[in-house]
């Protein structure tokens, strides 16, 4: 059972207003005169913030009574402090939400005992892909991105350096691609994301992975470094379809089943999918905390459309995100259950396949 909110735990001075069980008509809610915080688990500049920040400018003229948005950040274990608060304490009447991204779901996804909380039991808003791609420098490997045949081939011939920070984390996504695909690397550890980057552009390392925004960015014109594959992007209907951002770059189950002559499939391809989920589906995902009332989640629903559809955060979203499509509400919600919830089998899977390459495990 939800413990009554306490506001004074997460800064703020007003006291919680609790709808009762009948059913609140959403003409009927307004947030006149109220102050809506928004959680942010992270530094002041960072990705989330940035993103939090760019639609926090416009959500007030689409809420009802169009409340004072306050962006509250509350930075700590890559935003498990902050989720472990919120999951607890966030008052259930509108006037409190957080901005989760990839780090808040892999916790409950890998069974990490830090994390008390189930983003499955938070009301999802909206959701914000953003893409993901393997790429290599071309001279060291052998690869141009125009026939995943030859690529595959290379690959396999190739000594690959892959820095990486750890095994358990969203990166688990690309170690268990290179597996599926019978790809041998050495993968450093102990590097950090811009770590691993700085040492590629240096060529140290001649595999990395980022997001698909940061490849272009810096990659983008370089004909010494290729794109081997993306992750995709699941459309409505759920079919995975190809980065907006890199259409002619095949997604992973092309690569594999151009290479095998077979789509992949077995525990490691939905572990896979797991971490897709996580990795790529919610980069960043809206959510109101658990409890709060299907008519208030459909009204921040039908307000974040607007935002997201208004030119000046249009013309921003792809600094931050890329162009891929924003999820909103029961999508979502798919999305969280498949990128934060491992069966048994796969669990097992992944246990395994930690133990016997990285000296790891889940437990």
């Amino acid at each position: 059972m939800m413990r009554a909110t306490k506001r004074a735990l997460l800064g703020i001075a007003a006291a919680a207003t609790l709808f009762p069980g009948a059913a609140l008509a959403s003409d009927d809610f307004t947030l006149d005169g109220e102050t809506v915080t928004w959680i942010v688990g992270f530094r002041e500049g960072g990705g989330t913030d940035r993103l939090t920040r760019l639609l926090q400018a416009k959500l007030s003229e689409h809420l009802p009574g169009n409340p004072e948005i306050i962006v509250l950040n509350k930075p700590g274990g890559g935003s498990v402090t902050a989720s472990n608060d919120f999951h607890a304490n966030a008052p259930t009447d509108g006037t409190m939400l957080t901005m989760a991204s990839t780090s808040t779901l892999l916790p409950p996804l890998l069974g990490a005992s830090v994390a008390s909380y189930d983003p499955n039991d938070w009301v999802a808003v909206a959701g914000f892909a953003r893409g993901a791609t393997m790429f290599g420098i071309s001279e060291q490997l052998g690869v141009d991105g125009t026939d995943p045949a030859a690529d595959h081939a290379a690959l396999q011939n190739a000594n690959i350096r892959f820095g990486l920070e750890t095994p358990i984390s969203a990166e688990m996504l690309d170690l268990v691609a290179l597996d599926l695909l019978d790809i041998d690397a050495r993968v450093i550890f102990g590097l950090s994301s811009s770590d691993a980057e700085a040492a590629f552009q240096r060529g140290e390392m001649n595999l990395n992975t980022d997001n698909t925004r940061s490849y272009l960015k810096d990659f983008g014109e370089d004909s010494a470094v290729n794109p081997v594959w993306s992750y995709g992007v699941i459309a409505e209907d759920g079919s995975l379809q190809r980065d907006p951002d890199l259409p002619d770059v095949p997604t992973f189950p092309e690569f594999y089943e151009a290479v095998t002559g077979e789509a992949p499939s077995g525990p490691g391809y939905e572990l896979q999918k797991n971490l897709m989920n996580a990795k790529v589906m919610l980069s960043k995902a809206i959510m109101l905390p658990p409890g709060t009332p299907d008519e208030i989640r459909d009204v921040y629903i039908e307000a974040m459309k607007k935002v997201v559809a208004d030119p000046e955060v249009a013309a921003g979203l792809p600094r931050e995100v890329g162009s891929m499509p924003v999820n909103f509400g029961e999508a979502t919600q798919r999305a969280i259950a498949g990128g934060t919830a491992m069966d048994p089998e796969v669990r097992a899977w992944a246990d395994q396949f930690l133990q016997e390459n990285y000296d790891a495990s889940l437990d």
